[in-house]
């Protein structure tokens, strides 16, 4: 049997911190992190792979997980939406665990809502937030017609996302919409509508 050594994965668990007003600042912060992270973890699977393969044995190499702490009053939701793929992304590849601390306001409701009911968590204290999109609309009227139709297209991807994603009734997301109004939620309401699944 040819010789072979296991290369051993830096960290059993990846830490990523996603604070701050959601911008194209936060998103490229959370794309470099990922990259660090899977360029170091696939330099391991590949040693081990090469090394495993050469001495006949049959294997399966498990990822660290990765547990992303999420707190922000929000902000754009071009980047918000960026960074939510990236997480959805990720999650092909490793088990990711959101921790939501502090508060988790406007876009970031959707950043959170990336990885399955089943991996998202929330501290006793933890604030959340929903509310319709705003915006300040300035231009021409073919301009302001335009941001129109986008906001409308936005508000839908968000709504089909609370809808697909959290236990929240489609009544009160409409009532929300309807009266322009934000709700505030508490983690123990937070759980009631399965927006997260475990207060930690």
């Amino acid at each position: 049997m040819a010789e072979f050594t296991i290369k051993t994965f830096d960290e059993k668990i990846h830490n990523i911190y996603i604070k701050g007003t959601v911008g194209e600042d936060m998103w490229q912060t959370v794309v470099d992190k990922i990259n660090e992270i899977k360029g170091s973890d696939n330099e391991v699977v590949e040693q081990n792979t090469v090394s495993l393969k050469s001495a006949g044995i049959e294997f399966q190499i498990i990822r660290p997980a990765i547990n992303i702490y999420l707190c922000t009053y929000g902000g754009s939701l071009y980047d918000m939406l960026a960074i939510y793929d990236e997480i959805k992304k990720l999650t092909q590849e490793y088990v990711v665990n959101i921790y939501c601390v502090g508060k988790i306001m406007s876009a970031g409701t959707i950043i959170m809502l990336a990885v399955d009911l089943e991996h998202r968590f929330a501290y006793p204290n933890t604030t959340f937030m929903y509310h319709t999109l705003s915006s300040l609309i300035l231009g021409k009227m073919k301009d302001l017609e335009e941001n129109v139709e986008e906001e409308k297209r936005l508000h839908k991807l968000m709504w089909s996302i609370y809808k697909d994603n959290t236990g929240i009734p489609v009544e009160k997301l409409n009532e929300i919409y309807k009266c322009k109004k934000d709700w505030y939620i508490t983690a123990e309401k937070a759980k009631k509508y399965k927006i997260i699944s475990k207060i930690v």
